[in-house]
């Protein structure tokens, strides 16, 4: 055979192994049919002409029976028939190329990687979706298998001075088998570039674990890094993960699209994250389209970013993203990094914040509203695991924090939960919560609303002064609202301080709820004010309080005025001290007290003490369809007003029963013309001896 001869038929195979139906193969076949008839051959080289021309028209007529299933089983329109001998043309003849994208780091910005993207070579309205699907309908993903990790590969050792030691990661369809001869090839390139190249793979659940573990030992042997793509979809789960135990999980962009609009992404995608970083698996968030999207997931910890706001693909291997890009990425890494170091944690808009990731990770507080004005965010925790870490709302905040099973802490003199100047917060109590050594922090411009159905208990260390919700000795505070259904409950032992108010007072408003109480120390206040005015509205409650020490008041204030409304609630004061009262103020000029359709028991032991009013000044008590329950001993006690004799005591319809023992001789000091009794049935002992009247 001569060597025109012989070139001549590798021109032909090399043609007709492009023909797409038996009319481009004729045309091919009556061309070199010409050539070969010039030259002068052997019977054996007439033989194997004729062979090959068969096996050519052989192998056209499976690709058009092949094209013609196709379209009569999946019933392809005119478009669809003229892209789907297009894709067959790319497969024919490997008209296939690959561009590639950036995958860079968080924390410094360069490039970490680079992902090879599929495309078509010279063939327009072809994209990778096209060449999947119609590849996939013909029975040839076996080719697009094979071509993606042989073409890469192979242009990565033709160009390894562009990569460096930079990896390519290379998506595969694990499920396709390619030809043994192929196998073989890709094994040994990808043996030539150990530690370069990343597979990327899918979740498929329909993998048994036999065919998962053979995969995966397979490119572990080969020192080949595993890569989840799209994961957030499908058959995406955390136990699938599991399965895989890959290197790096691709967060798909259907979670990243606007994520900074949305909690519920947030929250997944956080999720995500922190199952990665507790596994050791990098997390890449791919298809990171705009500025605020590449912010939001650099601040929940992804390790890897890509996408058409870092870097589009390119044909060319790029050294490095623009300085730009790469100074706005290293700038988030730093904001994030600063939280770090300042043990604060920046909770975005609409975030669940787990208490004992944050907790484990050293954090100490959380900061509400950096750079938000409204929203909720919840704060949640583990039954019965304590943290070190305490909340912060920011400045005018005007948005709820819910607290789910919740623990908190922080240091004595500085509260759990600080509330910012001009701010408006909404606490939603969930679950059982706990607030240790101090308690909530309300300055005078700010309004709290605690709302719910769960409880907050709230334990006060030894600070020289204590509050519990309100603010401290030195300040009023702001307008306290309770509107939840649960208990809230304030222990207290320490020098002086209020459980729920302030030193200088301000408004309460009690709606609903349970309240248990209990201040110990040498002036106390359960409810209300220390030394300032106090204003308590209380409204379909059940309210426990005890108060001890020298200078104590139950509800009430203990220098300041105090003006108390009650109405269809439960109260139970226990007071044991010197100067004390139960609902007024112990040295304040004036107390107006009116109760109506409450049940009140009060039990006092003082030197000189009073269960309504005020103790050294005036009083206007009205009490309307009320049980009133009171027993006091002390020296200078009394049940209603105060020992200046000035006060005003209205009773209406009251079931009264009074047991004291005092040097008064009586259960109020006042003028008959300033007592009014209508109705109600009244039993009044005073130093054992009943008598019918109180003064």
């Amino acid at each position: 055979m001569s060597a025109k001869t012989i070139d001549y038929l590798n021109q032909y195979i090399e043609k007709a192994l492009t023909a797409n139906n038996r009319s481009e193969l004729n045309d091919i076949n009556r061309e070199y049919a010409l050539k070969f008839s010039s030259e002068s051959e052997t019977e054996e080289t007439e033989k194997l002409k004729i062979n090959i021309f068969s096996v050519m028209s052989l192998l056209v007529e499976s690709r058009e029976e092949s094209a013609r299933s196709a379209v009569k089983k999946h019933g392809l329109s005119e478009q669809e028939k003229a892209e789907i001998s297009k894709v067959h043309r790319i497969l024919d003849k490997n008209l296939l190329m690959y561009y590639f994208q950036p995958i860079v780091r968080t924390d410094n910005g360069e490039i970490y990687s680079y992902e090879a993207l599929m495309r078509a070579v010279g063939i327009k309205d072809i994209t990778p979706y096209h060449i999947l699907k119609y590849a996939e309908i013909s029975d040839r993903l076996f080719e697009v298998e094979q071509y993606s990790f042989i073409n890469v590969m192979e242009y990565m050792l033709k160009n390894e001075e562009l990569f460096g030691s930079r990896s390519v990661f290379i998506n595969s369809l694990p499920n396709v088998h390619v030809k043994p001869e192929k196998e073989l090839r890709i094994e040994e390139l990808l043996d030539e570039l150990r530690g370069r190249v990343v597979v990327e793979m899918t979740e498929n659940s329909e993998f048994n674990d036999s065919e998962l573990n053979d995969i995966k030992q397979k490119y572990k042997n080969l020192d080949v890094p595993i890569a989840i793509d799209d994961y957030g979809t499908g058959y995406s789960n955390i136990s699938n993960l599991l399965r895989y135990t890959p290197d790096y999980v691709k967060i798909d962009r259907s979670l990243l699209s606007g994520i900074q609009n949305s909690p519920n992404k947030k929250h997944f995608v956080r999720e995500i994250i922190d199952f990665c970083h507790d596994n050791g698996i990098m997390a890449l968030a791919e298809g990171v389209e705009t500025a605020e999207e590449l912010r939001t997931v650099i601040l929940l910890g992804a390790d890897l970013v890509q996408g058409f706001y870092i870097a589009m693909p390119s044909p060319e291997v790029i050294p490095a993203v623009q300085g730009s890009i790469k100074n706005e990425i290293c700038a988030h890494r730093q904001e994030l990094e600063d939280g770090k170091r300042q043990k604060v944690y920046y909770a975005e808009k609409g975030e669940r914040v787990p208490l004992d990731r944050l907790n484990r990770e050293g954090y100490s507080g959380i900061m509400v509203g950096r750079d938000y004005t409204d929203g909720t965010v919840t704060v949640y925790g583990l039954p019965h695991y304590e943290t070190d870490i305490h909340l912060e709302t920011s400045d005018g905040f005007k948005g709820t924090v819910v607290l789910d099973s919740a623990r908190l802490s922080n240091q004595p003199d500085r509260p759990c939960i600080g509330l910012g100047e001009n701010s408006d917060v909404t606490i939603t109590l969930k679950g059982v919560n706990k607030l240790s050594n101090s308690g909530i922090r309300v300055p005078e411009s700010s309004v709290l609303k605690i709302e719910g159905k769960g409880s907050v208990d709230i334990k006060l260390g030894n600070s020289e002064n204590y509050y519990g919700i309100g603010n401290d000795m030195g300040s009023a505070h702001g307008d306290l609202i309770f509107d939840q259904d649960g208990t809230i409950s304030v222990a207290a032992n320490s020098h002086m301080g209020v459980c729920i108010g302030s030193g200088l007072g301000g408004n309460i408003y009690i709606r609903r709820g349970r309240y248990v109480l209990s201040a110990t120390g040498s002036m106390s206040v359960c409810l209300g004010a220390f030394s300032g005015d106090t204003h308590i509205e209380m409204k379909g409650c059940d309210f426990e309080g005890v108060s001890t020490g020298a200078h104590c008041a139950v509800a009430g204030s203990i220098n300041g005025d105090a003006d108390i409304y009650a109405i269809y609630s439960s109260i139970k004061c226990r007071s044991d001290s010197q100067l004390s009262v139960c609902l007024g103020t112990v040295t304040g000029s004036h107390a107006k007290i009116h109760i109506e359709s409450v049940s009140v028991s009060t039990e006092m032991s003082a030197d000189c003490l009073t269960s309504f009013g005020a103790l050294s000044g005036a009083s206007d008590i009205v009490i309307e369809r009320s049980s009133v329950r009171s027993a006091a001993d002390g020296a200078r006690s009394l049940v209603f007003g105060g020992t200046a004799g000035n006060s005003r005591l209205g009773l209406t319809d009251v079931d009264l029963f009074v047991e004291i023992a005092t040097e008064m001789r009586k259960c109020i000091v006042a003028n008959d013309d300033d007592i009014n009794i209508v109705g109600g049935r009244y039993r009044i002992k005073v130093n054992g001896a009943e008598t019918s009247i109180l003064n």
